[in-house]
């Protein structure tokens, strides 16, 4: 697709906007005054300086301003930063040292803690130093990609930035993939040597030829567990060690960490790559993303400087899984570099039930589906001591945020879920919806250091405030590019005519004139509807748009299905509101409603009514799977 940008051009100058798309040349108040202001500040960029400006703009503070009407050249959500955000500068060190220079006056706290047993800062940067030199010591080297399929722990956390202190990248993968998705990441990635689990072991020893393994390092779930916990779980949860396969390319952790260590040098350049994460699969096949350690840095440090209320002395719960971007960058990342102690568990393998009543933790951070499972629980328990509730990884309906609200505010807590909006291609960082910035229904603002804009998926042209169109991000935070496939990465990384990289996220939304981003769907679930030689793109989020607005719908999700009519017709999974749980002819109800309210070519030829949708294996609505069981159901 040719990408024209045909719109407003901040000159370098700075002194004059082009209006290009509608011919009109806009001359602003003489500014040489405002930029002197900021021209005396030492250390500040030309790009601070032009944000600078937006935001006393965006605040109402030039008088006679007038803005453009088009979000990224008005960063209109710059009015909810302070200055001090505007300006502070983004860490280029490698992942390693960001930890390692926030927390050198925090060495006696405990960073970790994991099934009882409580890790310091002080002894976690023994061990990662401890582990690089025997990494080193096996022939590990910078460049080389290292693949880590483990679940979270302590070790798994210290090796990840252990690698990264020797410029070595962690490819993180997801133990519960199958053989071949695991060969196929092991491949692209080019890497031969796997740290792993003895309940994944079998799946490597079965790929290890073909994949070319050279070394395959295994330890236990328990290993990093307080002593009497990991005896209860060996022996009543089924979790003893397990036997080495009869390969000599398998050995023990303990063997491979017992080796005489080098002196583990540090890599210094935040730029290089560091770590792999994989993208959902939720429409297709999951990729590998690469990125460097700035681009999981940023994100952390933007949140950071954003966000005065974060305290050394409070509980992050890292409940999300560190092979996707959003753990790694938020879930891991971001409560070490404030110097908070993060409780570690087995990702999902406990409800927010129990984590709440268990822990207490000060900052919880999950995905829709599991905090609207946790409002609907509706248990009595005591939220007072949440400081942050946070969602991401899907579109929050604006119905379940109120549901989960609500029963947060009926148990001791005035906070409200922050849910925010980004993607792999950019470590997660993109939006979030802050306490002194939010707007219900929307998916907040973004980060202080991103733009993101609406663009027509035909044209290229960027959509002006309240129009729908491709959700676009630019951000220090995008990825280097995903791991072999370089056709993939052309198509989603795409310069415009202002030169700037945009990442394409393939949703479809609208900012409004305060910043705030809507997310409306997928632009790519659409299928072809045939009707009387007439051919229909039809968007699934149309429909369920639609079929939302009903009462006796809580939730739904419309898929294609073959038909030999139309080439592909529309079925849609329901999620029955409670109060319509006894009715018994709703297919005869949602029929007439949908022939009374959509075209032809919209119309679900068939409802399926079902308790939850299955989901990706980062928790998001698993479209792939509905089709698969509309295709063997039959229309």
């Amino acid at each position: 697709m040719k990408i024209i940008h045909n719109k407003n051009i901040i000159s370098d100058a700075f002194q004059k906007v082009y209006f290009v798309k509608h011919i009109r040349l806009f001359l602003l108040l003489p500014i040489n005054l405002v930029m002197e202001e900021y021209a005396i500040m030492e250390n500040i960029t030309e790009q601070q300086k032009k944000d600078l400006y937006l935001r006393k703009a965006a605040l109402g503070e030039i008088e006679g301003w007038q803005p453009t009407g088009y979000p990224s050249q008005d960063k209109p959500w710059l009015k909810y930063y302070s200055e001090e955000a505007v300006k502070a500068p983004l860490p280029n060190y490698t992942m390693y040292e960001y930890i390692y220079k926030q927390n050198q006056d925090n060495l006696k706290r405990i960073a970790m803690n994991y099934y009882g047993a409580d890790t310091t800062y002080e002894k976690m940067f023994e061990r990662i130093d401890q582990m690089a030199g025997c990494l080193q010591a096996a022939g590990i080297s910078e460049g080389e990609i290292v693949t880590i399929c483990m679940i979270n722990g302590p070790d798994t956390v210290c090796l990840l930035f252990a690698l990264n202190k020797i410029g070595a990248i962690a490819n993180m993968v997801y133990g519960a993939d199958t053989p071949a998705t695991l060969k196929r990441h092991l491949m692209d990635a080019k890497s031969t040597v796997v740290f792993t689990l003895d309940m994944f072991q079998e799946k490597f020893a079965s790929i290890a030829d073909e994949a070319n393994l050279k070394r395959i390092i295994v330890t236990n779930i328990t290993a990093e567990m307080a002593p009497m916990t990991r005896i209860a779980a060996q022996w009543f949860k089924k979790m003893k060690p397990k036997a080495l396969p009869e390969d000599t390319r398998f050995c023990t952790w303990k063997k491979f960490f017992e080796k005489k260590k080098l002196p583990s040098r540090t890599c210094h350049d935040g730029e290089t790559p560091a770590v792999i994460t994989y993208t959902g699969g939720t429409t297709g096949g999951s990729k590998g993303v690469l990125l460097s350690s700035k681009a999981v840095n940023v994100v952390a440090q933007q949140y950071i400087a954003s966000e005065h209320n974060y305290s050394r002395n409070h509980h992050w719960m890292q409940t999300l899984p560190l092979f996707i971007a959003y753990g790694v960058t938020c879930s891991m990342l971001l409560p070490l570099a404030i110097g908070m102690t993060q409780i570690i568990r087995i990702p999902m393998a406990d409800s927010l039930n129990y984590i709440c009543k268990k822990f207490k933790p000060n900052y919880l951070l999950t995905g829709p589906a599991y905090w609207e499972k946790f409002a609907d629980d509706n248990e009595d328990i005591d939220l007072s001591f949440l400081t942050a509730v946070l969602s991401g990884g899907d579109i929050l309906r604006q119905s379940v945020e109120k549901k989960i609200n609500d029963y947060i505010h009926r148990h001791g807590s005035d906070v409200t879920i922050m849910n925010g909006y980004a993607m792999t291609e950019v470590a997660a960082g993109g939006t979030l919806n802050y306490p002194w910035a939010y707007r219900s229904g929307s998916v907040g603002i973004p980060t202080v250091k991103s733009v993101i804009a609406a663009f027509d998926p035909d044209t290229g042209e960027e959509m002006p405030y309240g129009e729908e169109g491709e959700l676009c991000f630019a951000s220090p935070s995008m990825m280097i590019g995903y791991v072999n496939n370089e056709t993939e990465t052309k198509k989603i990384m795409c310069s415009h005519i202002d030169r700037t990289i945009w990442v394409h996220s393939g949703d479809l939304g609208y900012v409004d004139k305060d910043g705030f981003i809507f997310v409306s769907g997928r632009l790519k679930r659409y299928f072809a509807y045939a009707h009387n030689g007439v051919h229909h793109k039809v968007f699934s989020i149309d429909i369920e748009k639609s079929l939302a607005e009903h009462p006796a719908v809580d939730n739904c999700a419309v898929v294609p299905v073959a038909d030999e009519k139309s080439l592909q017709a529309a079925v849609a999974y329901i999620i029955i509101d409670n109060n319509y749980k006894k009715q018994t002819d709703l297919s005869t109800i949602l029929t007439q409603y949908c022939r009374e309210k959509l075209p032809i070519e919209q119309r679900p030829v068939k409802y399926y009514f079902v308790d939850s949708f299955p989901l990706t294996k980062i928790g998001k609505v698993d479209y792939r799977a509905l089709e698969k069981m509309a295709e063997e159901s039959g229309v």
